[in-house]
């Protein structure tokens, strides 16, 4: 299978600015994996400090002989059983250190061990330490590595993938089960089913929103050519080094890395073991036997990159190729896209939906399961005191003109995609989706479901999601 690498489709390169950006960007989510461990242990330490201020400082004994915080504190955690805690901790952040490693040496880059190395070699080294926000996404990675590639969070993406499988099966099934679509579809469906193309040419399925890449390597595992795509870097160097980096010597076998994907949590724990406890990943060998029947086999690619940048080539006046306007519309589309948690990233759901539409030939499946959580919402409300002359002019174009400067100033700061965001229904987002040439064939809610979600939190949250299929209306 092919790695995920930055995927320009027909682009002129990239300036110079833009490449300067892309390795600082790279630079960045390479030193948060560097300086992962050293992070929780220097916070945890900050948490010891807390502790030993408290005792220092609010150690009055009580005039009744009670109580006093030194005692209830040293007797519910000695110097022994701090220690010991201290060190179960460590051995946590230095597990999930040797993963991360481990992928950054597949990708090319310095390892924690070889930055410390290197800084013990040169004179007068500056440190740029990593942020809060950036370790966060780490945090993330690792509650996604054990979502997608470990046994138990096989529960939880069940639920979502055997949906979005099983709908495969069932409007695309793979040559050889057409028993599946004879006895689930109308004439229609079969007849959009015949003309799909070449029968030894596996369907073609895009997986956007990927992540770290179960969904698209299962889609490509039944025997469709899939194509997974993210938008996270951080994401997509651990789902690069699983799909590629993890295969054994022996056909078969693969590495395993036991990971302790819960450390930053520090809310709603019952117990430091439940904190540190372990999980092995990957729980499979992310590898598939090409096809030895004379047919073709399907391939698998992942790519990096913000979605609509990606799959722009698709639209009407893009498909030109270096300016040779005789490939127009010679991009080879999908059979399906298929989305899991990703319609709801969207800053501007209809630009998603209209490429949604064109990646995909006539009759072809748009399946999705997910919430509308809208991860561009909640930045840049216009505020009454936000309003030119105190008032709204009903007469004002869409351009916002009845907002004064002062909305402007507080919001420059923000990407502008959340100031495009719009937070739409369901009810909305089904017009949106039919109105956009799709017909509705299927529609379940409820689906009831978490994400990377600690078994053993006092905290979870549920999602009731709403699943659904599509076809593109020829």
């Amino acid at each position: 299978m092919q790695p995920c690498r930055p995927h320009h489709h027909g682009e002129l390169p990239c300036n110079k600015d833009e490449e300067d950006e892309e390795r600082r960007h790279f630079h960045q989510v390479c030193n948060s994996y560097q300086q992962y461990a050293t992070f929780h242990q220097v916070t945890e330490q900050g948490v010891n400090h807390r502790r030993e201020r408290l005792l220092s400082s609010m150690n009055a004994v009580v005039e009744d002989g009670g109580p006093t915080v030194e005692s209830i504190l040293q007797k519910s955690l000695s110097q022994q059983q701090m220690k010991k805690n201290n060190e179960l901790f460590c051995q946590a952040t230095i597990r999930n250190q040797y993963f991360l490693d481990n992928v950054l040496k597949h990708c090319g880059a310095m390892t924690s061990q070889e930055v410390l190395r290197y800084r013990n070699e040169v004179e007068a080294f500056e440190v740029e330490w990593t942020t809060e926000d950036q370790i966060s996404k780490i945090d993330s990675v690792l509650k996604s590595v054990y979502r997608d590639w470990s046994i138990e969070g096989r529960e939880e993406r069940s639920v979502v993938y055997d949906k979005l499988l099983g709908a495969l099966d069932k409007y695309l099934p793979i040559r050889g089960n057409d028993d599946a679509v004879m006895n689930n579809s109308t004439d229609d469906d079969f007849n959009n089913y015949n003309d799909r193309g070449p029968p030894n040419i596996p369907p073609r399925v895009a997986v956007p929103g990927s992540g770290l890449g179960r969904l698209a390597f299962e889609i490509y595992a039944k025997g469709y050519s899939s194509q997974g795509s993210d938008f996270s870097l951080p994401m997509l160097l651990a789902s690069d080094f699983i799909l590629n980096g993890c295969s054994g010597t022996d056909t078969g076998s693969h590495r395993k890395f036991a990971i302790s994907p819960w450390i930053h949590e520090t809310k709603n724990v019952k117990s430091l073991q439940g904190r540190c406890r372990t999980v092995v990943v990957p729980d499979v060998v992310a590898a598939v036997e090409p096809s030895d029947d004379g047919e073709l086999a399907p391939d698998f690619t992942m790519l990096a990159g913000e979605f609509l940048s990606l799959y722009s080539h698709f639209l009407p006046g893009n498909r030109c190729v270096d300016g040779d306007e005789s490939q127009e519309g010679s991009v080879e589309k999908f059979n399906a896209v298929v989305c899991s948690f990703f319609i709801d990233t969207a800053p501007s759901l209809p630009h998603y939906l209209i490429t949604i539409y064109h990646m995909l030939q006539n009759g072809g499946l748009f399946v999705s399961i997910g919430p509308l959580m809208w991860h561009w919402s909640g930045h840049g409300a216009v505020l009454p005191d936000d309003l030119a002359n105190g008032t709204m002019n009903e007469t004002s174009n869409v351009q916002g003109d009845f907002i004064n400067a002062k909305h402007k100033q507080r919001t420059e700061h923000l990407d502008q995609r959340y100031l495009q965001s719009v937070d739409f229904t369901w009810e909305e987002t089904r017009a949106l989706i039919v109105n956009c040439g799709f017909e509705i064939l299927e529609e379940e809610f409820d689906i009831r479901t978490r994400y990377t979600s600690d078994a053993l939190s006092m905290k979870k949250v549920d999602y009731d999601c709403v699943f659904f299929v599509a076809r593109k209306i020829a």
